[in-house]
This record gives C-alpha cells, structure tokens and sequence, in this order.
C-alpha cells in the first residue's frame, strides 16, 4: 500500500516559519555559488591561462563534489542535529570561496570547487530534507518557496557578477560577497532547534534499505528522471553564456542572456508556489515538461533566431522550476522521505549535473571549431529523456495502484 508522506512537525506556526526562512537564505547563496562557473567562466579562464574546455571541468567536479556531498549528507542527517550541519556546511563553504579570487592555477581551483560542491551537496540534501520534516504533508508550497530561493540567487549572480567586473575589472572577486553573506546565515542556523525526524522517517533511517521497501522502481525511475533534469538545467545554464556571446558577440549581453535563463526560472518557482495548492504533483510535471520540450525545440529549430533564444532561454527556465520540488512532491506522495532517500535523488541529479556538462564540455570545441550547437542538443535529448522517465513513472504508479496484491 502506498505510504502518505511525513507528519507535519509539532513547533508552532511562527516558529517553522522562522526556520523555513532560514532554509531559504542558505539556498539563496546555494544558487548565487552552484550557479557562478557559467558566468564567471571567461574570467576564470583568463585567470588561469586555461582553455574554456579546461575551465569547464570547474562544472563537472563541482557536480562531482556534489555528488560526494549528497552520499555524506545523507548519513550525517539521520545521525547529527540537522542545523548544525549545515551550518558547518556553509561556514567552510565560506571559507573555501574567499580563497577563489587568489588562486591562479588551474588545479588548486579544481580542488577548492570540490570541496565546495561537496559543502552544496550536503547543504542541499539537508534543506530538501529538513523542509519535509518540517511541514510533512503540507510541505509541497513551502518547498516550491526553497527552490524559488535557489533560482533567485542563480537569477541575480551574472548581474552581480557583472557589477562586479565593472567596479573592480575581475568578475570573481564577486566571490567575496559570498562568502561574507554565509557567514551570517550559518549563525542563524546554528541557534535554531532542528525539526524532530517524522515516526516514518525515524523508523526507516537506520537502513536505507527499509525505506526503499516496495518503492525501489520508483526511487530508481525519480533518481533517473533527476539525471536528466538536473543535468540538462547546469549544462544549459553553464554553457548558455558561450553560447550567446557566440551569437551576439557581447560577454556582457551574454551574462544577461545567461540571468535571463535564472530570471525564467525563478517566475517559475513563483508561479509554483500557488499551483502547488491547486495542482497534484504529477500534473506540475506535465506542464514542466511541456513547457521544456517547446522551449528547446525552439531554439534547436531556429539556431539563428536572436528572438527564439531569449523566448526560449525564458520559457526553459520557467519550465525546469519545479522540477526538482515537485519530484520530491511526487515521491512523499507514494513512500516515507527520509534523509537518505533524498540523497538518493539529489546522486542522480549530481550524476547529470556531471555527465552531461563534461559532455556539452568535449562537443563544445574553442575558438574556430566551437560548436554551440552541442549545448541545445545535448540538452534537447535530455530533456526527451524525462518525458519517457516520467510516463514510466506514472504507468508504474498506475499499476502498482491497480494491484490487488498492493493493497492489504
């Protein structure tokens, strides 16, 4: 039998709203940093003397440390007070991007991203997580409200970093600013008490195991489905600034075309707070992907369109928004989300959020052998791949839903 989602946590109203806004400006600088290798990759590229596809493994061991940091969260969530947690996360996060402005060797930045995707990892598995625990049932407008977070600090970094070139002549240095908002945050969190872990959580966070019982496939399917649209968001993202600085031959023009691809997406996550009341969350799904299937098309079909990419570049990132909350949404609505299977979600998100930009990275090319073209292709197959991902996962809820055998 299907399980319904966690028990909404006993602390009273003005509390959990004091807690959720503090998952929401840790995930606003969890945009500004996952987000900043784009736009800053000219920069970073003259800063180490690299080549823009050498700059662009900078996207992939971020992901990689993600990824890392998504598997340690997972444990240290089910085992540690989840505040302190991530206020450590972002307090040595803080501590690694003061360095990134100084570092002129290609492979002492390699490090430092990371150590800093692994400090996003772990940030990010506690905020989806905690959130749940948070507000259990209701939880699915306050986790639209976390991800709009996340989009309004992936919207506003190009143009701060933008700023930036134009007061001080590097763009990176915005990496300063980062570092000094985190520090507050993590106080913040620091002297707030933790959501207590739900009956069903508590009960399954012993043994991941347990609480995939009778929910491997769709653990499998939603993992699957993260892969791709988590994958096909960072390559876009990250390479979406290339590729319009080869259209309009302006960096700066670029970097808006680049905030306009977060701006999307942040009227998005707006626009999902409120439907998520009214909407279930497989048909925010449907529209997502619509929306991101129209949006590639018409750019892969009008390459040449000044006009069809930023209707495009806008339209994507409305459409990708919800995506990640509402495949959380979609999971809680069928089996118990505890820390670890969330981790398991956020591995396969990671894993695309690697592959496919180190793909895009090598079909990309430099200088006269550029092709940019890639970067649409690349995403457009991704983003087919979650159409049929997510018809599998509803043809698997139907059947599992029409079994006799399910339903004691």
């Amino acid at each position: 039998m299907t399980e319904g989602p966690a028990d909404q946590s006993p602390a009273p109203r003005d509390r959990r709203l004091r807690t959720a806004a503090s998952y929401y400006a840790a995930y606003l600088l969890l945009g500004l940093v996952l987000t900043s290798v784009g736009p800053g990759m000219d920069a970073l590229q003259e800063q180490t003397g690299s080549t823009k596809a050498a700059v662009g493994l900078l996207v992939v061991v971020i992901s990689l440390g993600y990824m890392s940091g998504s598997v340690v969260g997972g444990r240290l969530y089910g085992r540690l007070e989840g505040h302190r947690v991530v206020a450590a996360s972002l307090l040595a996060m803080a501590l690694l991007t003061v360095t990134i402005p100084w570092l002129g060797a290609l492979w002492l930045l390699i490090a430092i991203f990371y150590l800093v995707g692994v400090a996003l990892g772990i940030m990010d598995v506690g905020g989806n997580t905690l959130l749940v625990w948070l507000y259990g049932g209701d939880v699915a407008p306050y986790m639209n409200a976390l991800h709009l977070c996340f989009g309004i600090g992936a919207f506003i970094g190009p143009l701060v970093m933008n700023g930036f070139a134009a007061a001080t002549g590097n763009a990176i240095n915005t990496y300063w600013l980062y570092a000094a908002l985190m520090v507050p945050v993590a106080l913040w969190l620091a002297r707030l008490p933790s959501p207590p872990r739900p009956a069903a959580a508590a009960e399954a966070a012993g043994s991941l195991r347990r609480a995939l019982r009778g929910h491997a496939l769709l653990v499998i399917l939603i993992s699957a489905f993260f892969f791709m649209h988590m994958g096909a968001e960072l390559a876009f993202g990250a390479y979406i600034t290339s590729y319009a600085d080869d259209l309009f031959y302006s960096e700066s023009l670029a970097r808006v075309v680049n905030s306009m691809f977060w701006g999307g997406l942040v009227v998005g996550r707006i626009i999902a707070v409120p439907l998520a009341l009214r909407l279930r969350a497989g048909a925010m799904l449907q529209i997502d992907l619509l929306g991101a299937g129209a949006a590639i098309a018409l750019i892969a079909l009008l390459p040449g369109s000044t006009a069809a990419l930023w209707v495009g570049t806008i339209v994507l990132g409305m459409s990708i928004a919800s995506m990640i909350p509402s495949s959380i949404n979609y999971a809680g609505e069928r089996m118990p989300i505890t820390s670890q299977v969330t981790a398991v979600f956020l591995i396969g998100g990671s894993l695309g959020s690697t592959v496919l930009p180190l793909i895009v990275a090598q079909l990309y090319g430099d200088g006269a052998a550029a092709r940019p073209e890639m970067m649409v292709y690349v995403t457009a197959v991704a983003v087919a791949a979650a159409v049929m991902l997510f018809a599998a996962m509803a043809a698997g809820t139907r059947r599992r839903k029409s079994d006799p055998v399910a339903v004691p």
